[in-house]
Parts: C-alpha cells; sequence; structure tokens
C-alpha cells in the first residue's frame, strides 16, 4: 500500500505535540488489516476484502499472513475468531465501491474495544454467509465519538450493529438490512442518533433492543420496511428514546407507535 502524512493538528489542551494523520491507500484484504492503527485514514479500492483470507484459523492462502499492528489481533468471538480493534483513536476507514466480507457465521465483521474517534464511510460490509445465534457486522465497546455513514450493513448472522456501553455515536446516510435476528443492539449507550437511515428486511426478533439504562438514542428521517417483530424493546431504565419524522411500511409489529418507552414525533405508519 502506498501512504503519505495529509495533515497534522494541534492535539488537546494546551500541548504544543502534533498528532500526523497519514492517508494509506489500499487494494487487497491484507493491506487493510496492515493499515489499521491509530491516527490514519485507510482509502480502499473498490472491490470484494474477504478478511477471512487471513483468518489464523481459516487462511486459505498459505504465504505469511499481514504483519498486525499493537491493538489489532484475531480474538475469538463465539465459536470462532474476528478481528479486534482495541484502544484505536482517530482512525477512519473510507471507501466507495467496496465491501468487507468474512467467512466465520459466527463472528462480527469489524469489533472495537476501547476506541475513540472512530469514522467508517462508504462501506458495504457483511458475511459471507448468514448465520444465527450470534455474530454481526460492527461490534463497539466502550467506545466514544463514532461516525458510520452511507454504510450497509447486511445479512450477517443476528444484527447490524452491537453497541455496549457507548456513547457520541451518529449513524448517517447508513442501512441495515437482511439481518437474521434483530436490527441493533444497544446496552448502557448515550447520544447515539441516527439520521435518514434505512432499515429493512430483518427478520425474528425483537429488532431495536435498547438496555442497561441507555439514554438520548434517537431516530431521525429514518424508514422501517418490511421488518418482522416487535420494532422496538426497550426496558424502564433506559430514557430519552426518540422516534421522529420517520416512516414506517410493511412491518410484522402493527403496534409499533405504542412502544413502551419510545416518543413518537411526526411519524407515519
Amino acid at each position: 500500500f502506498q501512504r503519505k502524512i495529509i495533515e497534522s493538528f494541534q492535539a488537546a489542551g494546551s500541548s504544543s505535540i502534533e498528532t500526523i494523520i497519514e492517508t494509506i491507500k489500499v487494494s487487497s484484504a491484507r493491506d487493510f488489516l496492515e493499515a489499521l492503527g491509530s491516527n490514519r485514514v485507510i482509502e480502499m479500492s473498490r472491490g470484494v476484502y474477504n478478511l477471512s483470507e487471513w483468518d489464523p484459523d481459516l487462511a486459505k492462502n498459505e504465504s505469511e499472513g499481514p504483519r498486525l499492528r499493537e491493538g489489532i489481533s484475531w480474538q475469538n468471538g463465539y465459536v470462532e475468531n474476528e478481528i479486534t480493534l482495541e484502544g484505536i483513536s482517530g482512525l477512519t476507514i473510507r471507501v466507495e465501491g467496496a465491501s468487507i466480507v468474512i467467512d466465520p457465521e459466527y463472528a462480527f465483521v469489524l469489533s472495537f474495544n476501547d476506541c475513540r474517534d472512530i469514522s467508517i464511510e462508504g462501506i458495504t460490509a457483511g458475511h459471507s454467509t448468514g448465520g444465527f445465534c450470534t455474530g454481526g457486522v460492527f461490534a463497539f465497546a466502550d467506545s466514544s465519538g463514532i461516525s458510520i455513514s452511507d454504510t450497509g450493513m447486511y445479512g450477517s448472522g443476528t444484527e447490524g450493529l452491537k453497541l455496549r456501553n457507548v456513547s457520541g455515536m451518529k449513524v448517517t446516510g447508513s442501512e441495515i438490512y437482511e439481518c437474521t435476528y434483530y436490527i441493533m443492539t444497544i446496552e448502557g449507550g448515550s447520544d447515539i442518533s441516527f439520521e435518514n437511515c434505512k432499515f429493512r428486511d430483518n427478520k425474528e426478533y425483537d429488532q431495536i433492543n435498547i438496555t442497561g439504562g441507555s439514554s438520548g438514542v434517537s431516530f431521525s428521517r429514518c424508514e422501517f420496511t418490511r421488518n418482522e417483530g416487535q420494532m422496538f424493546n426497550v426496558d424502564s431504565s433506559s430514557e430519552n428514546v426518540t422516534v421522529t419524522n420517520s416512516k414506517f411500511e410493511v412491518n410484522s409489529d402493527g403496534n409499533i407507535k405504542s412502544s413502551p418507552n419510545v416518543a413518537f414525533t411526526d411519524c407515519e405508519f
């Protein structure tokens, strides 16, 4: 891959230390894995990036695997490996017309733990074969400052997003579709918003699960279409869950607007 320094900015506070932001252009799954890290913009060429080609347990390529940076590793998911980023900050993954996939049905495509200021732009991500019980597209835990835009999260085992103790997350112009169990799970989250997003053709159980004292979860100008099961499952410890200017069409839950602990404003059912 190619790399170049494109900008620098002053660190927070009165410190004069500069943080260097690199741009790294990648065109293969191996390049992508090697490029993951803090303070960088990864620009992906068009194409399909199957990260499982370099899974140490499933490797299809016998040559030496990618050199992973500190904080990037293969961790055990439910029963299979998933690529995990831990303690990473200032990472942007940017693409138009590229897809990230993995083969294991029970792992997340990318899992983020204790990460800050992560941006995902213009990606389509999912599994080569959808699974059940567990696994999904993106998982974030104990993280903040997350942005996802113009991204498709599809048919990836249980759900598109799994968020635990996440604060300050904004998802715009994105789509979660054809997941086998849920749209998302939010546990102990705060200040999480979805704007101009589409949720369609997701199956089986409670679709949007908000628990663990979450607060400030909002959906604005979103579309919910052909989803099965109860749309919102919000426990009594969670508050300020709002849905505004959104449209619900052909969903199997006929009592969406009476969902407990959810406030609807100017929505179309």
